[in-house]
């Protein structure tokens, strides 16, 4: 018989010679069925190539699917609330499939708040899980305890390899680093000096994300004869005092233009720390940033900063989520990656970005 995607249980019944009532039990594999005629059902199920209605399924099952979310904690406008918009808005997309999501945040530069976030994780049970990557260590284990119930999970924000995870969704964390320097050398030169700036805070933490895009960044650098120094510089947003007097020396000990860049998304804690710098030095000063977020916008707007790197953090929460919700919803298995785009935005083009709605 040819393929029909609408035919109907009793239709199978006539079939195969049995009730509907069987054929209910066969297709939903609840109640006794005689092996005799559970063949006979398979038979024909078999012989009319029939698939059946996977969201009417869904829907009549009344199944409720739990979904966890481990991921930082954000201040308004901040890079995690755009992850986060996107989740929230995918989970009410899936509610009508009795999907919930609940959130279990920790502070992304402290690694007992991401343990802390982990055990109360634990304490309850769910069909699925999304992590963001920042402790890779405690990332990897919690990973293998996942990997023995059998449960689920997808990687944001920065993938990592050799793991069981379902999905990776975001960015190419090696490539932006490699965009990142590709874009400074061609605004200071081979022979320019470039800055790191890591923005610390209470905890010093570095990042999966981080570490991987200086490591891009570097390796470009290396295979372009790069002739100039590489400095490393702390910014305390607390207190500029150490880090501005170590910019002012770095830049009049240099000739000509001046490369900085800032491998997460606190760039603007950057900009702050260079308003206070003698313009004759900062407007010598060309920067590369991450992060379409807020206060990265302003300053690119005001052309303090050249670059930003963007990997569109509410895609990456949205389609995580769908991806998650597709494969325990409908069997549909989410490729292994699933890289966002890298855009580079400048002055002229971010208000076409920001005009982009998921």
């Amino acid at each position: 018989m040819k393929e029909n995607e609408n035919i109907r249980i009793i239709d199978i019944a006539k079939l195969a010679e049995v009730s509907p009532g069987t054929v209910d039990r066969v297709l939903h594999n609840r109640g006794k069925v005689s092996p005799e005629k559970r063949a006979k059902v398979e038979k024909v199920l078999k012989e009319i190539n029939y698939e059946p209605n996977m969201v009417a399924r869904v829907l009549a099952s009344k199944k409720v699917y739990r979904f966890a979310v481990l991921a930082p904690t954000f201040s308004p406008g901040g890079y995690w609330q755009l992850v986060c918009d996107g989740i929230d808005r995918a989970t009410s997309e899936l509610k009508k499939f009795n999907v919930n999501t609940e959130y279990f945040q920790y502070n992304q530069y402290d690694r007992r708040s991401f343990d802390k976030a982990v055990k109360a994780f634990k304490e309850k049970e769910f069909d699925g899980v999304l992590i963001a990557t920042q402790f890779g260590e405690q990332v990897i284990k919690l990973s293998k305890e996942l990997d023995e119930k059998e449960i689920p999970y997808i990687y944001i924000d920065s993938g990592i390899k050799d793991q069981n995870d379902l999905s990776y969704f975001g960015g190419d964390s090696f490539a932006s680093g490699i965009i990142s320097a590709k874009l400074l050398l061609r605004e200071v030169g081979l022979d320019a000096n470039i800055f790191f700036a890591h923005i610390r805070f209470k905890y010093n933490e570095i990042s999966v994300q981080m570490k991987t895009r200086e490591l891009g960044f570097m390796d470009y650098l290396n295979k372009q004869d790069f002739k100039g120094k590489i400095y490393q510089v702390e910014v305390n947003p607390d207190d500029h005092t150490q880090s501005l007097a170590q910019l002012n020396e770095i830049v009049s000990n240099s000739n000509g233009l001046i490369g900085g860049v800032v491998l997460n998304s606190r760039i603007y804690e950057l900009i702050s720390l260079l308003d206070k710098m003698d313009k004759d030095l900062s407007s010598r000063i060309r920067l590369i940033g991450h992060d379409a977020i807020e206060r990265n916008i302003d300053a690119l707007e005001k052309d303090k900063i050249s670059f930003i790197l963007s990997q569109r953090p509410e895609v990456q929460g949205y389609d995580a989520i769908k991806a998650l919700g597709n494969y325990l919803l409908f069997k549909q298995a989410p490729d292994k990656v699933n890289y966002m785009p890298i855009d580079i935005l400048i002055k002229e083009n971010i208000k076409f970005y920001n005009n982009y709605k998921l």
